[in-house]
């Protein structure tokens, strides 16, 4: 396919579903081949890029997991060549108040949300460093900035992401290499309409500047103009997605 990404291999974590498959098919429509390590099964996501005439294929991959995610590495430089667009979309999260959470949801939490950062940023970096030329985006949460209600664990875990984007941007930029973090407000996927009530979502868009809900398309778009040759100027941000949340 031709795009913006052409001849780009792309590695998009939890795009089995909602904003990672959103983000999935924007890479694949631009031009890329992505490679997607899911928890879940993809079957959905790969049917699309399917019927697109795109390529993608798809891992069962605990991305917490540094085995794991050294094997799905193994398979993405076998099928496709070594990835120069990295996508961190995966996320545990759950509604419980800090009193009630047990240590070992803490953990997880903060091993699938940002630790798995390590692993999958050993996995692309030497690649990326030696065609002097990568994107790395993670997707955060505007939660870091508004907070959110029986949320710590989640909050906390999105804001160690941009901590990390800030950081680590320094070491990446003279090896060609951007680093940003996309930040989405309250987003209509699937299994956000399935668990929350629709009152919620009229609510938040009251809050925003655009006064409507967020799609996981509002997210795509923005990820793959981050992934772009046009995005080359631009590293170590955080890009608000939320239509204006409290600005109206």
């Amino acid at each position: 396919m031709t795009g913006i990404h052409a001849g780009k291999v792309a590695v998009v974590t939890g795009g089995s579903s909602g904003i990672g498959q959103a983000i999935v098919t924007r890479l694949v429509s631009d031009g890329a081949k992505v490679a997607i390590a899911d928890i879940s099964e993809s079957e959905e996501t790969l049917e699309e890029v399917a019927n697109m005439g795109g390529e993608a294929f798809s891992v069962k991959c605990d991305i917490s997991d540094a085995t794991e995610v050294a094997s799905f590495f193994t398979e993405v430089e076998q099928r496709y060549g070594e990835a120069s667009i990295l996508v961190h979309c995966a996320a545990h999260q759950f509604v419980k108040s800090f009193e009630d959470i047990t240590l070992a949801e803490w953990e997880k939490t903060q091993a699938v949300n940002q630790g798995s950062m390590f692993h999958l940023l050993k996995g692309v970096l030497p690649g990326m460093k030696r065609s002097n030329w990568g994107r790395v985006i993670v997707i955060a949460s505007s939660t870091f900035f508004m907070g959110g209600h029986q949320m710590s664990h989640y909050v906390t875990s999105k804001g160690a992401l941009i901590g990390l984007v800030r950081g680590l941007s320094g070491e990446l930029g003279d090896s060609g290499i951007t680093i940003n973090a996309v930040a989405p407000g309250l987003t209509k996927t699937k299994k956000a309409m399935a668990d929350l009530p629709e009152e919620l979502f009229q609510e938040m868009a009251q809050q925003q500047s655009i006064k409507r809900s967020g799609t996981p398309e509002d997210q795509s778009g923005v990820v793959s103009f981050m992934a772009s040759e046009d995005a080359a100027f631009i590293t170590g941000q955080t890009i608000l997605v939320d239509g204006g949340q409290g600005y109206n």
